[in-house]
């Protein structure tokens, strides 16, 4: 960049050569630039309109006065200058990020990250078109795609701090908090009075439970860039995570009187008040966002979510359609309605809208790179395909019961899954299917196909579910071993009450062992553990009288359930949340009652007492929100009935 003195010396020059020859084309295209450059915008804007007077076809004058335009506010006019002159030169690189830029400074992140695409398709290692192109991305929620140019970033300009903050918020994304602490202490370094970095910082502390420090990261941040509305927002919900709920409500209020336009600023209190059980208040504030923008995806998504918690179905997929109209670019918007079309046991419209997962921002599942077409269900006979397991093990279990139909029809299954499944699913190797942890990148197949999109590729409806059980079998010499430990004494109950608790899907679902103590009481009854690692400290504090026998070590090894099928297979029954035990023990076919939220996840429906995916399997729900007491009231009532002979399990 050159000098403010040699600046102001090139401007005395072309004034001068200006007295001499005052329509001289290159000279007002030269002093415009430098004008601009001095941030002398009027003064640019005058003589690069006189240059394109001048010489209407020349890229270069038009670039320079669209850019001038969009720093003095008139960005249509701006883009239309430079929308000329790339059609003049569609070559330059530099007119399309600049015409980027003006889409993104007015919201149409699409159309600006088009733009920079197409400069970095003309200068591929040009480090302001990568960062632009990775803000557009993360703007439109597709931080995974920004990953990709941030990680190049990084390569060409380590100590870039604006490169840094986006790879931050792409860890704070993923969910890799301590990462994101890590490379926030980095950017620091180089720029320690950076705002944006104290407020990713925040975020990331808030995360890992560390609130009080992230109280402290974003005050400082808000030191520096007073009133800055994204940052009031983080604090409010940092002081809910305090459990100071009054004060981050009184944030929320406070913004809404001072930026009643800001939908963020609704949204944020919607959400907040949602966490904590609030519905009505929530949904009043999401009502206010749709107010202030009637086309916004995301506040009609969170309106229907509240509806539906609020068990105001027919309301709830009203407004899922309307956010599924606006928010065409919005993929949360069909993935929830997906979910909640199967959550009502509307299969052949839910598997649609589901096949959206993978574009969600908080996907957390990054696609294989598999040379092969996506299977759309053609013929498969004599054909090979690949099927790649995703999200978590119990979706693994759940689901692979779908890959057999794919030998059925002829196909050479291979079936990437998780590699501490591989053993649990043995018998599908028996059958012929290729099980695998891994695939070389050079390795060929006829198609792919995500695991659970197979059920929209067979067309499957709630009658339709292939449920036959037992799909999965305990290996015979472990099951022998753990009934020796067991013993055949009582009426053995396995329990399991704690799922991961890392991110928000264990909200509401996993149970405080203590309330297992009714059938705990059940005479003859023996509660053993299936419990692994999340929620053993809950062991040490069970009320008195209460016994839970434990089993010592199980499934230590790299194999993950070989040890729990054959516990379970010498076990009466088994009760869990909603885990991946569940899911386990209705595969091997045993019989397993599961302790549901009030508003479930969508595979176990609404207001059913058993499952189409599990035989022998039964549900028990919660008649209100967060009541597990009388959901194990009806549990011990149902054990009382099977235990005197009038039910089965």
């Amino acid at each position: 960049m050159a000098r403010a003195g040699d600046l102001a010396g090139a401007a005395r020059l072309c004034r001068q050569l200006l007295v001499r020859d005052a329509s001289n084309f290159y000279t007002l295209v030269m002093l415009g630039g430098i004008e601009s450059d001095r941030k002398n915008f009027a003064e640019a804007e005058i003589l690069l309109e006189r240059a394109v007077r001048a010489n209407p076809r020349s890229p270069e004058a038009l670039g320079s006065y669209g850019n001038v335009l969009i720093e003095r506010g008139r960005r249509e006019d701006g883009i239309r200058a430079l929308s000329e002159a790339l059609r003049l030169q569609p070559q330059n690189p530099a007119t399309y990020v600049y015409r980027g830029y003006a889409h993104a400074q007015g919201g149409d992140h699409a159309k600006a990250l088009a733009d920079f695409d197409a400069a970095v398709r003309l200068s591929p290692n040009w480090e302001f078109a990568l960062h632009n192109r990775a803000s557009a991305l993360i703007a439109l929620n597709r931080h995974k795609d920004a990953r990709a140019d941030v990680e190049k970033l990084l390569r060409l300009a380590p100590s870039n701090v604006a490169v840094l903050t986006n790879y931050i918020f792409i860890l704070n994304r993923d969910g890799k908090y301590s990462e994101a602490l890590s490379a926030v202490d980095r950017a620091l370094a180089l720029d320690p009075r950076n705002a944006d970095l104290m407020n990713t910082e925040a975020i990331a502390l808030n995360a890992l439970n560390r609130s009080s420090e992230a109280l402290r990261a974003i005050d400082t941040a808000l030191e520096i860039r007073p009133g800055e509305v994204s940052f009031e927002i983080i604090r409010a919900n940092i002081l809910a995570a305090l459990a100071r709920i009054d004060d981050a409500v009184r944030i929320y209020e406070m913004l809404a009187e001072r930026e009643p336009a800001t939908v963020e600023v609704h949204i944020g209190c919607a959400n907040m008040l949602m966490d904590q059980d609030r519905l009505p208040e929530a949904l009043q504030w999401a009502e206010r966002a749709i107010a202030v923008k009637p086309d916004c995806a995301p506040a009609w998504t969170l309106r229907a979510n509240l509806l539906l918690h609020l068990e105001q179905y027919e309301e709830s997929f009203s407004a899922y359609d309307k956010a599924v109209a606006v928010g065409a670019d919005y993929p949360e918007a069909s993935h929830h309605r997906g979910s909640i079309l199967l959550l009502h046991g509307r299969f052949e419209e839910g598997w649609r809208d589901f096949e959206r997962r993978f574009e969600v921002a908080d996907c957390n599942f990054s696609l294989p790179a598999l040379n092969a077409p996506v299977w759309r269900g053609e013929p498969l006979k004599d054909r090979g395909i690949v099927v790649f397991s995703e999200q978590g093990l119990g979706d693994a279990i759940q689901f692979v019961r779908f890959v057999p139909q794919l030998a059925d029809m002829g196909a050479r299954v291979t079936f990437l899954c998780h590699p501490t499944l591989i053993r649990l699913f043995g018998n599908f190797a028996a059958a012929g299917i290729e099980l695998i942890a891994s695939c070389r990148g050079d390795r060929r197949f006829d198609y792919q196909c995500a695991l659970m999109s197979l059920p929209e590729r067979f067309g499957t409806t709630i009658t339709s579910v292939p449920n036959a059980v037992p799909y999965l079998f305990a290996e015979p010499d472990l099951v022998e071993k753990w009934r020796k430990h067991i013993g055949d004494e009582g009426f053995r109950i396995g329990i399991c009450w704690q799922g991961n608790p890392a991110g928000p899907i264990d909200k509401g679902r996993s149970i405080p062992l203590r309330h297992f103590e009714s059938i705990a009481a059940i005479r003859g009854a023996r509660l053993i553990s299936l419990q692994r690692s999340h929620g053993l400290e809950q062991l040490g504090q069970l009320p008195a009288g209460m016994q839970v026998e434990t089993l010592g070590l199980f499934d230590t090894g790299s194999d993950a359930f070989i040890d729990t099928a054959a516990i379970m297979q010498n076990l009466d029954l088994v009760v869990t949340s909603d885990t991946s035990v569940a899911h386990l023990a209705g595969a091997l076919g045993r019989p397993v009652w599961v302790a549901l939220k009030h508003t479930p996840d969508w595979r176990w429906m609404l207001k059913c007492g058993d499952s189409p995916w599990y035989p022998s399997m039964r549900l028990f729900r919660q008649q209100r929100r967060g009541d597990w007491a009388g959901v194990f009231s009806e549990i011990k009532g149902a054990l009382q009935k099977m235990r005197s002979g009038n039910i089965a399990a």
